[in-house]
């Protein structure tokens, strides 16, 4: 195999061996099987998000919920330093990788991490202008969790992180989508988190099965496991409480209704979220179990694609 050692998130090319389908997307469909995986249908484009996020969006864009408004504007200010230490990961993961295959898969998935880190950025404008104080905290989490991690973790541990903290993704991904919880909200937000939400279904075993490529031990799962779920709740709980603070929102009885809705009673997801950190747990565990996901991907990528203009744009394959 050609020695790899970095792939630019707009400059890879794939390999031969990775299939694709009609339209020129990458097509994973029961590669697995005969080594006794889970049927999957994957099929990774990257695409770059086309629609505008003027300033008129409100603060709390998802109406009469200001505490799930709050949860994914942090999501938003996270996501960008996430995405970046993804890519920087698989970069260095990609030279231990012989399977051709899941060296193209790895490909399509920085790419589409890369748009991803691009368009929540847009969305920083907005919260500058509503005058948030949160680049501080940014910074502080990319310099001391992110940056110290390239340093001085040991790359098994990372490629580890990475695989846990996108099944955390794709299960928030999952859990919106199939709840539709952003139905009310302001279109063009609900465009940007469904399809940030729908890529991390659509590549969601990616890192998962790069983790068993470059260190397949279940300890080394589970310590990444562990690490991963604390330090991604708290940055959110306090990120979300910051954002809420700074709103004057945060000792509200309605603030905390809205918690208690999401959380527990309405949405549940307080309850799912622990189901779904168990199964990442489980020996047998592989990403591609999660009941009708794909569909529900397909649906919002679909739709989005199809608009005129479309929200969503398919980025030329590589050759």
């Amino acid at each position: 195999m050609t020695s790899m050692s970095t792939i630019n998130a707009n400059s890879a090319k794939p390999k031969r061996g990775s299939p694709r389908d009609g339209r020129g997307r990458r097509s994973l469909k029961n590669a697995w099987n005969a080594e006794g995986r889970i049927d999957m249908d994957e099929r990774i484009t990257p695409r770059s998000f086309a629609a505008g996020l003027p300033g008129d969006i409100p603060r709390h864009w998802l109406p009469g919920n200001e505490f799930v408004s709050s949860l994914l504007n942090a999501y938003t200010i996270l996501v960008p330093a996430n995405e970046a230490f993804y890519i920087r990961t698989l970069n260095a993961c990609l030279p231990h990788v012989r399977d051709e295959t899941l060296l193209g898969r790895c490909q399509d998935f920085i790419r589409q991490e890369a748009q991803h880190g691009v368009a929540h950025k847009r969305y920083w404008d907005n919260l500058d202008a509503q005058g948030y104080a949160y680049r501080g905290f940014e910074r502080m989490v990319d310099r001391r969790v992110f940056r110290v991690m390239d340093r001085f973790a040991p790359l098994w541990f990372r490629a580890s992180l990475v695989s846990c903290v996108e099944h955390i993704n794709a299960f928030l991904g999952y859990e919106f989508l199939s709840q539709s919880i952003l139905a009310s909200a302001d279109p063009r937000m609900r465009d940007l988190m469904e399809w940030h939400f729908a890529e991390e279904i659509e590549h969601r075993a990616v890192a998962f099965d790069l983790l068993q490529a470059v260190s397949p031990r279940y300890p080394v799962r589970l310590l990444g496991a562990i690490t991963t779920s604390t330090l991604f709740y708290l940055l959110m709980t306090g990120l979300t409480t910051a954002l809420l603070a700074q709103d004057r929102r945060l000792w509200r009885k309605a603030t905390w209704r809205q918690a208690a809705w999401h959380l527990g009673t309405g949405h549940g997801m307080a309850r799912r979220t622990l189901q779904h950190l168990l199964d990442y747990l489980r020996p047998g565990f592989h990403p591609s179990r999660l009941p009708g996901a794909d569909a529900l991907a397909a649906g919002v990528l679909t739709r989005q694609a199809s608009r005129q203009p479309p929200a969503v744009v398919a980025m030329g394959t590589r050759t």
